[in-house]
C-alpha cells in the first residue's frame, strides 16, 4: 500500500489488457489513408527527417487486368504523397515500414470484422507495463497506463485529413484489387472501410474508473457490456479517453470528406 487512501498498483501481467500501439495504425487507417507504423518510446516532438525514398511514380493504377505493381512502388507512392501529412517525429518512422497498402487493406478488414489485427502489426508495441489499482476491494484500470499511448493520439490528432483522402482515392482501386484477394464474395473495400469507421465510433469513452477482475491468467471488464465489445474495440477502448476523442474526431473528420468527395459530380 502507499500513503493515498491505500491504492496499490499491479503490474498487468495478464494478455487480455496490455494495451499495445497497434492503434495508431489502425486509426490512421480509418482516416482513410494507408499509413504504417511503428510506435517509438516517448520520442520527441521533432520533425522527421527527409525519407530517402525512391522517385514515386504519378498514378499505379495500371487498370484491372495488368499486375498489381511491386510493393516497393507503392511504398514510394504513399510516402512521397504522406510525407507532409504531420509534422510529428514517429509519423516519419512510421512511414518507413514495408507494405504499406497491403497492411492497410488487411487492419481494415480485421478492424471491419470487429478481429485484433495483432497478426499483421505485431511489431507495434507501447513502452511500460499495463497497470492496474486495487482500492477497498475493486480493481481498476490506472489511469496512469494510459499515457503509454499520448504519442498515438498525438500522431493521429495532427494528420493532415484532406491530405490523407486524397492520398486514399489516389491508391483505393489498388487497396480494392488488394481486397479481392482475400474477401468474400459480394464484397467491396468500400464498404468494408465503413464497418470499420463504424467499429471505431460505437467505442464508448469512459472518463470514470474502468473496473476490471481477474479470470484466470486475464483481466476481464467487470462491466459485461464493455467485455461484450469487439477484440479491436478493446484495443481502443484501453488507449484512455483522451486518445480516443483523438482517434474518433479524427475518424468523423475524415468520414465527412470521404463522403463529400464521393457525392461530387
Amino acid at each position: 500500500m502507499d500513503g493515498n487512501g491505500g491504492d496499490v498498483v499491479g503490474k498487468l501481467e495478464r494478455g487480455a489488457l496490455w494495451g499495445w500501439g497497434l492503434v495508431i495504425l489502425v486509426a490512421a487507417v480509418l482516416a482513410g489513408a494507408g499509413v504504417w507504423h511503428g510506435l517509438l518510446h516517448g520520442a520527441p516532438d521533432t520533425p522527421a527527417a527527409p525519407l530517402p525514398v525512391a522517385q514515386a511514380p504519378r498514378s499505379l493504377d495500371r487498370g484491372p487486368d495488368t499486375p498489381l505493381p511491386p510493393a516497393t512502388e507503392i511504398d514510394a507512392l504513399l510516402r512521397s504523397r504522406l510525407a507532409g501529412a504531420s509534422s510529428q517525429r514517429e509519423f516519419g518512422v512510421w512511414l518507413r515500414e514495408a507494405d504499406l497498402l497491403r497492411r492497410f487493406v488487411a487492419v481494415v478488414s480485421n478492424m471491419a470484422s470487429g478481429e485484433s489485427p495483432r497478426a499483421v502489426v505485431g511489431f507495434l508495441a507501447p513502452s511500460g507495463d499495463f497497470q492496474v489499482r486495487t482500492h477497498e476491494g475493486r480493481t481498476h484500470i490506472a489511469k496512469r497506463t494510459y499515457g503509454r499511448h499520448d504519442a498515438v493520439g498525438r500522431v493521429v490528432g495532427s494528420l493532415d485529413s484532406t491530405l490523407l483522402v486524397d492520398t486514399y482515392r489516389e491508391v483505393r482501386r489498388l487497396a480494392e484489387r488488394l481486397h479481392q484477394e482475400s474477401a468474400p464474395p459480394g464484397s467491396s473495400f468500400e464498404s468494408t472501410l465503413q464497418r470499420a469507421f463504424e467499429q471505431v465510433l460505437a467505442v464508448p469513452v469512459l472518463d470514470g474508473d474502468v473496473e476490471v477482475m481477474a479470470r484466470g491468467a486475464l483481466y476481464v471488464y467487470a462491466d459485461p457490456a464493455l467485455e461484450a465489445l469487439t477484440p479491436a474495440q478493446k484495443h481502443l477502448l484501453r488507449m484512455g479517453p483522451a486518445n480516443l476523442r483523438l482517434i474518433q474526431g479524427k475518424v468523423r473528420e475524415v468520414s465527412q470528406k470521404l463522403n463529400q468527395q464521393a457525392s461530387r459530380p
